[in-house]
Formats: C-alpha cells, structure tokens, sequence
C-alpha cells in the first residue's frame, strides 16, 4: 500500500513538473525603428545615411516584419496550421514579396557603401533557401 501511495506522489510530482511553463520566449518582432537603430550601430551609418535607411525602413516594413495574425474575439491568436508528419514543407514566399524584397535590396545598396552592404548581407538570414531533405528510407 505505501508502494502505491508512494508511486502516485511521484506521478504527481512529475506530471506538475512537466506542467509549469517555460522561460523561453518566442523572438520579439522589430519594429522599423529598431532595425534603422541596429543598422545605424552594426553598420556605422552616418546621419545621412541613418535618415535614408530609416526611410526605405518604414517603406518597406511589410516586407522586413510580416504582421502578427489578428486576434480573436477571446483575445487569443489562431493557431498556425497543424503538419502532416515531417513531410510539411515550408511556405514559399510569393513572387510580390520576392520582387519588393528584391527593390528594398537595390535600395538600400544605393545607400549604403560596398564594404556596409557586406555586412549588412551577413547579419541576414539566407532568403529563399531550404534545408535539403533527405530521404530516411
């Protein structure tokens, strides 16, 4: 009996472990003006070029900071669709997005000196590019 008693404290204790949240927090979207503040620093604009970056920045936040998913009526945010197995493959990023992407790039090139625009192509994550996926069979 104590075996028992003993066996469902520890169940107990493990299931209430395994419940409390985690510290971890998803990544904070930009905003326009802290991506001008982090390229201004990372990138050592002058104030020329800081007040054109900030510019083309707020022109083209759409593309650099997709929008959040509008909220329910609950205040809750729908959940994002659920993948079959691991065969999901990501989103491709459509043709309008790519060419304004693409028109920010040439922009910002205009702005920027040869050895900034190398940096600042570093400090971006690949575009477009997905892991290869290998075959487990």
């Amino acid at each position: 009996m104590k075996k028992i008693i003993v066996m469902m404290v520890a169940l107990l204790s493990m299931t209430t472990a395994m419940a409390q949240p985690s510290d971890r927090k998803a990544p904070k979207k930009m905003t326009h003006q802290e991506m001008t503040t982090q390229m201004t620093s990372k990138l050592k604009l002058n104030d020329t070029q800081k007040s054109k970056v900030a510019a083309l920045n707020k022109e083209y936040q759409d593309i650099l900071m997709p929008p959040k998913p509008p909220k329910m009526a609950d205040g809750s945010r729908p959940e994002p669709p659920k993948m079959d197995g691991n065969k999901a493959m990501p989103k491709k990023p459509d043709s309008k997005h790519m060419a304004k992407r693409q028109e920010y790039e040439k922009k910002l090139k205009q702005i920027l000196t040869d050895e900034q625009y190398k940096s600042y192509q570093k400090m971006q994550p690949p575009h477009g590019k997905r892991p290869e996926m290998k075959d487990n069979k």
